[in-house]
């Protein structure tokens, strides 16, 4: 169960939150921007790319839902990641609203969305709230943490 709600929340508000980024400007140096980070891995969920997810997290990373806690990307990639992976692929997630912060090379990213569809044969229906946390070091900000907590739509609940 705790696995089936981690997948939910996770995948869910990442899942589908738009495709990899694609940062074009007159700077290709210029880093991606907290939000395209956030996009990205999504998108990596999606496809189920470890090695992107991996590389968009950093090795101290610290991902809680449903009162536990992953401390390390190693922890999540050797317990939830692969769940994860599944459950955004089962699911459509869409992204209702995102709000980001950012100053001096922190920055929190909060996404609200739904996922719907079937993931190990039961009907998907939540709303799913996910907060992030980046750090920009050494020109690239890495994912720190990340929260995700997700609830079923009941009939005639509105928000």
């Amino acid at each position: 169960m705790k696995t089936y709600i981690v997948a939910i929340a996770a995948a869910a508000l990442l899942g589908a939150v738009g495709p990899a980024f694609a940062h074009e400007s007159a700077h290709p140096d210029t880093p991606a921007p907290p939000a395209g980070i956030v996009d990205a891995f999504a998108a990596a969920l999606d496809s189920g790319d470890t090695a992107a997810l991996s590389a968009l997290m950093a090795p101290d990373v610290q991902i809680a839902e449903s009162g536990g806690i992953e401390r390390s990307l190693e922890e999540y990639r050797s317990h939830h990641m692969g769940a994860d992976i599944e459950f955004s692929k089962a699911v459509e997630t869409k992204v209702l609203s995102r709000h980001v912060f950012e100053s001096e090379g922190l920055a929190t990213v909060m996404t609200e969305a739904v996922s719907t569809g079937t993931f190990r044969g039961k009907a998907v229906n939540s709303r799913l709230m996910e907060t992030m946390v980046l750090k920009q070091t050494d020109g690239d900000w890495k994912i720190v943490h990340i929260h995700w907590s997700s609830a079923k739509i009941s009939e005639g609940d509105s928000h």
